[in-house]
């Protein structure tokens, strides 16, 4: 009798968990920025300064001519045709994200627990998770994964809309970021016995 009301409490949760993950329209992409918000509140207004004050360093260093959509479309239209193509500044963003993640003590795997990716299973393929993919894609097909080939990417996968969601700004900006000898961690694949 315990194991049949056991399972009948976990087929009732699993249930409530798929309707609640139906009934918002929001992406997980979206759900993760909301999640941060929510939790560590401090970190994302801090984040929101960091972002905005660095666009205001691309727009004084000519780099874009505004915030807008278009303005990035263009520059990053610019670097996937030319992968030297030089971007201005000044502004120190990775210690500026460095320093609010220990100022506030933000961990990212605290959200990612909150926001389970199997909540969203029955909505379009997150686009974070999609860049991931096409980046293998093309790395495998090419051997290689130029600037070029990330500035395409960023213009294949993302629209207007994802480009105002603070963690896809981030990522669009740390590689905007000359002053960043940041890394791009891409999943290319398992490794096969020939490699």
């Amino acid at each position: 009798m315990k194991s049949n009301t056991l399972l009948f409490v976990s087929i009732f949760l699993l249930f409530i968990n798929e309707i609640s993950a139906q009934k918002t329209n929001e992406t997980y992409d979206e759900a993760i920025n909301n999640a941060i918000a929510k939790q560590y509140p401090e970190y994302h207004t801090a984040l929101l300064k960091v972002l905005d004050d660095f666009e205001l360093e691309l727009i004084i260093k000519k780099v874009v001519s505004d915030g807008s959509y278009q303005s990035y479309v263009n520059l990053l239209t610019k670097i996937s045709n030319d992968s030297t193509y030089e971007v201005v500044s000044d502004f120190a963003l990775v210690d500026s994200l460095s320093l609010n993640s220990k100022r506030y003590n933000y961990e990212l795997k605290n959200i990612m627990k909150s926001v389970p990716l199997i909540s969203y299973r029955n909505k379009a393929q997150p686009k974070s998770i999609a860049f991931n993919q096409r980046a293998s894609e093309i790395a495998a097909k090419k051997k290689e994964f130029s600037r070029s080939d990330y500035a395409s990417l960023l213009l294949e996968v993302y629209d207007e809309k994802d480009f105002q969601i603070p963690t896809i700004r981030t990522q669009l900006y740390r590689f905007l970021d000359p002053n960043t000898n940041h890394i791009h961690y891409i999943y290319m694949g398992k490794p096969t016995q020939g490699e």
